[in-house]
C-alpha cells in the first residue's frame, strides 16, 4: 500500500515537472537561487491602523505539486516572511495562486491622520500597490520595503 502512495505521488510530481518544461511564458529567472514562490502583486488597503494584505504569487510547478498534496501550512512561513518587519501579521487564507493576510498596527494616528512609516519587506514584488481609505491608490514597481505615507480615514 505505501509503496503504491509513493509511486503515485512521484508520477504526480514528474508529470508537473514535465508539464514544467513544455509550458510557454514561464521564465526560470523568476525563480533562481531555490526561490520556490515569485511574487507579482502585493496589496495593501488601509483601514485606520490597520490593514488587509492581498498578495498575489505564482510558484513554481514542484511547490505547486507538493502544495496539492500536503497542503498550504507549508506556505506560511515564506509568507510570514514576507513581513518580517511588521509587528502582528496574521494570515486569513492561502491559495494556488494568492493570500490574505491582516497587518494590526500597520500606521499610527495623529490627530486625524493615520502615519505609516516605512517597512522593509522580506520578498521583492513585481508590484506594490497602496490604497488609501479613499480609494485612492499608489502603485510602486519592485518595491524593496513600504514607503512612508500617511492618509486621513473618511
Amino acid at each position: 500500500m505505501k509503496a503504491t502512495a509513493i509511486i503515485t505521488i512521484a508520477l504526480i510530481i514528474s508529470a508537473s515537472l514535465m508539464a514544467f518544461k513544455v509550458s510557454p511564458g514561464i521564465d526560470m529567472e523568476e525563480f533562481r537561487e531555490g526561490k520556490y514562490i515569485h511574487l507579482d502583486q502585493v496589496t495593501i488597503e488601509f483601514d485606520k491602523t490597520d490593514a488587509e494584505v492581498i498578495i498575489e504569487y505564482r510558484l513554481t510547478p514542484f511547490a505547486q505539486a507538493y502544495m496539492f498534496l500536503f497542503g498550504s501550512s507549508h506556505l506560511e512561513p515564506k509568507i510570514k516572511e514576507i513581513f518580517f518587519d511588521f509587528n502582528e501579521v496574521t494570515i486569513q487564507e492561502i491559495g494556488r495562486t494568492h493570500a490574505k493576510v491582516l497587518v494590526k498596527d500597520i500606521s499610527r494616528q495623529s490627530n486625524e491622520n493615520y502615519l505609516h512609516d516605512s517597512k522593509e519587506l522580506g520578498m521583492q514584488p513585481d508590484m506594490l500597490t497602496l490604497i488609501y481609505p479613499d480609494g485612492t491608490l499608489r502603485n510602486v514597481e519592485n518595491a524593496k520595503e513600504t514607503p512612508d505615507t500617511f492618509y486621513d480615514y473618511t
